[in-house]
C-alpha cells in the first residue's frame, strides 16, 4: 500500500473494520491496512511505511469477548494492551504529524451496577475484557495529552449485523444462526436480560463522518442506540422475520437493567438515522449462515 495513504485501519479484516474499509473503498478512498506477513503490531519497525503519512488511524485490532466467548486474560492483554502500546510507540516514531486516532472501546469499562451509563459515569470493569479496554483508553488519553495523537474514543454497546460470526461474541448472530438451523436458544433470566443493540451500518455511518469528529480531540462517546431491549423482544422479532417457531429454553438468572445515554453522540450526529431493530434484525437474519 502506498505511503501516501491518509487513512489507516488496524483490524481491517474484523467485523467493524472490514465493513468500514469496504465503505471507504466504494468511495475510492485511499485506505491502508495491516497486511499479514508484512505488518504487525508486535513488530514496531514494520509499521513505519504505513504510518508515515497517516492522518487518520482507526484502531480496531484486538481481542474481543462476550456472549460466552472468552479468549483468556493473556490473549486479551497481549492484543488489547500491548498491541495498543506498540501502535502508539510507532506513531510517535514514524508519523510526520500527530494523527487522529479513532479507537473502539466498549461499555464494559463502566460500572454495570449503575442504572444509566454516561461518558462521565464511574469506570469499574466487571471482567478482563473491560479491564484491557480501559487500559487501552488510558494509554490513548495519555498519548493525547502528550501531543502524540489527537483522539476520539467510542465506547460501543452490542454491535450486530450480517457477517458477524455466530457462537463468538455476538448474541444476535448466534440467535439468527440457531433459528435458521432449528437449534434451541437459552433465554437467560427467562428472556428478560437486556441489552442496547446498534446495527453495524449505523456505526459505519458515524465512523466515516470524519468532518464532524475532527474537532472533538480528546472526547469520549457512547456508541449505542440509546434504547434498551429484552432478549424476549428480539426473539419475538426473529419469530416474525423467520416465520418459524423458535425453540427456547428458560434459564434462571437475576438481571440488573441499565440504559446507555447517547445524548453526547446525538449532538454531533443529529442527522444520522439509525435502523429500526426489526430492520436490522431482518438484514442480519437474511445474511446469516
Amino acid at each position: 500500500m502506498s505511503t501516501s495513504s491518509r487513512i489507516v485501519i488496524t483490524g481491517s479484516n474484523g467485523f467493524i473494520g472490514s465493513r468500514l474499509k469496504k465503505s471507504f473503498l466504494n468511495d475510492k478512498k485511499n485506505v491502508a491496512e495491516l497486511i499479514k506477513g508484512k505488518h504487525s503490531l508486535f513488530d514496531i519497525g514494520s509499521l513505519e511505511h504505513i504510518l508515515k503519512s497517516a492522518e487518520i488511524i482507526y484502531h480496531f485490532a484486538g481481542a474481543t469477548a462476550g456472549s460466552g466467548h472468552d479468549p483468556g486474560k493473556s490473549v486479551l492483554i497481549k492484543n488489547n494492551i500491548e498491541a495498543t502500546f506498540n501502535l502508539l510507540t510507532a506513531i510517535s516514531k514514524f508519523c510526520r504529524k500527530p494523527p487522529l486516532l479513532i479507537n473502539m472501546s466498549s461499555i464494559h469499562v463502566y460500572n454495570k451496577a449503575l442504572d444509566e451509563l454516561k461518558e462521565n459515569s464511574e469506570l469499574l470493569p466487571s471482567n478482563d475484557y473491560g479491564m484491557t479496554k480501559l487500559s487501552q483508553e488510558f494509554m490513548i488519553r495519555q498519548a493525547t495529552i502528550s501531543g502524540v495523537v489527537k483522539s476520539i474514543i467510542f465506547r460501543a454497546s452490542n454491535v450486530y449485523g450480517e457477517g458477524d460470526r455466530p457462537n463468538h461474541n455476538s448474541a444476535i448472530s448466534t440467535f439468527c444462526h440457531r433459528v435458521k438451523h432449528g437449534s434451541e436458544i437459552n433465554l437467560f433470566a427467562h428472556g428478560e436480560a437486556t441489552f442496547d443493540l446498534i446495527y453495524i451500518d449505523d456505526i459505519v455511518s458515524i465512523l466515516r463522518n470524519i468532518e464532524n469528529i475532527k474537532s472533538k480531540d480528546g472526547q469520549i462517546y457512547n456508541l449505542a442506540s440509546g434504547t434498551t431491549v429484552t432478549v424476549n423482544h428480539v426473539i419475538n422479532h426473529l419469530k416474525k422475520i423467520s416465520g418459524k417457531d423458535v425453540k427456547t429454553k428458560m434459564v434462571d438468572g437475576v438481571v440488573h437493567g441499565f440504559s446507555i445515554n447517547t445524548d453526547k453522540l446525538n449532538e454531533i450526529f443529529p442527522k444520522i438515522e439509525q435502523h429500526t431493530l426489526f430492520d436490522g434484525l431482518k438484514k442480519t437474519y437474511e445474511g446469516s449462515e
